[in-house]
């Protein structure tokens, strides 16, 4: 069995998600030209997430991937944050960055229950999750 039996597509490509750069409109075109369309959720909403399904359910009939990162977040730990500030503080200077500043945008969200009901609701083709820490002590 090859991969594009396995997946039931035309084409041996799987589209990597990009969480934060790419959409529904990506994955559509790329399950539209026989590859596996990809939809990286990590940053989606439970509604946005909703919105964007029901976009590539109207632009395609094809197979496509959803995508979550399965994780736990971090504990933030000021310790640990001061060392790596201290560390990159001359890197900022030097490029004219306020080492202080905290860049402001979404982050990347486990997948959870809400998601979990978004999808489980969906005619959805294909789901993967990936990120999933092996270790303990990661």
């Amino acid at each position: 069995m090859t991969l594009a039996d396995l997946f039931n597509i035309g084409l041996p490509i799987i589209q990597a998600p990009m969480a934060g750069v790419q959409g529904s409109a990506l994955a559509i075109a790329v399950s539209n030209a026989g590859g596996l369309g990809s939809l990286p959720c990590a940053m989606l909403g439970a509604e946005a997430l909703r919105k964007e399904l029901a976009a590539i359910r109207a632009g395609t009939d094809r197979p496509f991937n959803v995508n979550f990162f399965c994780h736990a977040p971090p504990t933030p730990n000021a310790q640990r944050e001061a060392v790596w500030k201290a560390t990159l503080r001359p890197y900022y200077l030097e490029l004219g960055l306020d080492p202080e500043a905290k860049p402001a945008g979404p982050s990347r969200a486990p997948f959870d229950e809400a998601a979990a009901d978004v999808i489980g609701n969906s005619s959805r083709r294909w789901s993967a999750f990936t990120s999933a820490c092996l270790r303990m002590n990661c």
